[in-house]
């Protein structure tokens, strides 16, 4: 079967035998059933994208739970490593004055059409209590382009502060990198 949504939200419209053109996903039988039935309502249901499997999910909103989750999925420091092909990569460029937010490759491929927004939190290295600036870029507009441009702002962007970028963890792989002024 097909789950229909809205784009927008992850908001199920629908559930059909044969796919949309757009916004829509398969699933087996078994786990639509009861909302065919008409024994679940459709509100309790909402696509949104699993990051263990890197795919748009139908997920029941009464029975999801935080088994398995961590704090650090809820406040999560992007680590300053090189991660091939990361999820999310998050770039101080000071060349170019710009921080850049850059969706990976096989993200990229899986994940067609979403719309949300994307929220990271600069601050002091390693301490997310102790906040210098807030990034947000709606995250169709990375899927479209591959990356997100946002221009500095503030003084420390220019500096070598030793800074972290923290954010809720929605993806499997994040990586934070900088390009300073005194790199060759």
């Amino acid at each position: 079967m097909y789950v229909i949504f809205e784009q927008d939200t992850g908001k199920v419209l629908g559930i059909s035998p044969k796919p949309a053109e757009e916004n829509s996903i398969e699933v087996d039988l078994d786990r639509v059933i009861g909302l065919l039935e008409g024994k679940e309502s459709r509100k309790n249901y909402k696509v949104e994208y699993n990051p263990k499997t890197k795919q748009l999910d139908l997920v029941n909103l009464r029975l999801q739970s935080l088994d398995g989750l961590h704090i650090n999925d809820f406040i999560y420091e992007i680590p300053e490593l090189y991660e091939k092909d990361a999820d999310i990569t998050i770039e101080q460029n000071q060349k170019e004055t710009c921080w850049k937010v850059i969706i990976g490759s096989s993200l990229k491929k899986n994940l067609k059409r979403f719309k949300s927004r994307l929220n990271f939190s600069i601050t002091s290295k390693h301490d997310p209590n102790i906040l210098y600036k807030t990034l947000s870029v709606d995250f169709s507009q990375v899927l479209k382009k591959n990356y997100a441009v946002l221009d500095f702002t503030m003084p420390f962007e220019y500096e070598n502060s030793e800074i972290s970028v923290f954010t809720s963890r929605s993806f499997d792989t994040y990586q934070f990198r900088r390009i300073l002024n005194d790199q060759n």
